[in-house]
């Protein structure tokens, strides 16, 4: 079971005792994890709270700024509800200054634009990104963060609950098996979901000003087999390149696929893992990653729901 500490504005630091219902989510598309608390009615806590750390017996999972404090009257006695992101909030919430950076550096992106919001540290090379950053006016923290990591590794970066950048993306090496034998972590229900209506079987492209939709780019998915689903791009218009084509097929095979298990417990520590489900049933299905957690603690008990994707086509 999590249990939480409290940051005055003061910074002291305080546990609290007694919570009735937690709800906490993290996903590797999202930037920032969610969490919502609700404990009995504290003056001090609703008057003086700035931030909220969870741990898992003595590790640091979430830590993060409070968003809203709300405190609610009943027949049967007063509650807090708390709500909370992550550290990565800091960046989505922030603007950051229109600068153009030449040649930068990991650790001084790391140092010019995440160090101030509170993330310790980070995962990343040494070797520069041979060209300039150029940040726009209205561009936030994170905007500017994504484009060079999208700029320098191609990769989707990621910002820990506990405070790290990952980036060249989380990725984890050790693989989860959720199955009804030995080691494995069992579950009591498991959805496969197949949504064949998602998938794009193929984009057209234009690819000068004065010619036609000549181009294509198809889906080699093989579940796209005997689908009829096109879309168009124009790759001579603003902001549009051959990329969103891969774009639109990588998001449509995405979107047509995953699985939804529900497991007894905790398990805020499997995002981002290679996994694989061996089901009586279902059978054996290899090639997945653990792309979202839903963590709920009520009076039934602690649950946590995962949603598995394919981690290629």
């Amino acid at each position: 079971m999590l249990r939480f500490v409290v940051t005055y504005k003061d910074k002291t630091e305080v546990k609290i005792e007694k919570v009735l219902t937690i709800a906490m989510d993290c996903e590797l598309g999202v930037p920032a994890d969610s969490l919502t608390l609700i404990c009995p009615y504290s003056r001090t806590l609703s008057e003086n709270a700035d931030c909220i750390s969870a741990y898992l017996e003595n590790e640091l999972v979430f830590t993060g700024q409070i968003d809203d404090i709300i405190n609610i009257k009943k027949s049967d006695g007063v509650i807090t509800k708390i709500t909370a992101r992550s550290l990565a909030s800091g960046l989505l919430d922030n603007e950051t200054e229109p600068v153009t950076y030449n040649n930068p550096a990991s650790e001084f992106i790391f140092n010019r634009l995440l160090k101030p919001f509170g993330i310790h540290s980070f995962d990343a090379d040494d070797i520069p990104f041979y060209g300039s950053l150029k940040i726009d006016k209205g561009m936030t923290v994170w905007q500017a963060f994504y484009n060079f990591c999208k700029n320098r590794y191609g990769a989707e970066p990621r910002i820990s609950g506990d405070g790290k950048a990952y980036f060249r993306g989380y990725k984890s090496e050790k693989k989860i098996v959720f199955g009804e034998n030995g080691d494995n972590i069992n579950y009591y229900m498991v959805k496969e979901n197949k949504f064949r209506c998602k998938v794009i079987s193929e984009v057209k492209l234009k690819l000068n000003e004065f010619g036609t939709y000549s181009g294509s780019i198809k889906n080699t998915n093989p579940d796209c087999k005997n689908i009829q689903r096109v879309r168009y791009v124009n790759a001579t218009a603003d902001r549009s390149t051959i990329q969103t084509a891969d774009k639109i097929i990588s998001q449509s095979n995405s979107d047509s696929y995953s699985i939804l298990i529900d497991c007894n417990g905790c398990h805020l520590n499997l995002i981002g893992h290679s996994a694989v489900l061996d089901d009586s049933v279902l059978g054996r299905i290899e090639n997945l990653v653990v792309n979202k957690l839903r963590y709920t603690l009520d009076s039934n008990g602690e649950k946590t729901s995962v949603t598995l994707g394919k981690e290629w086509f």
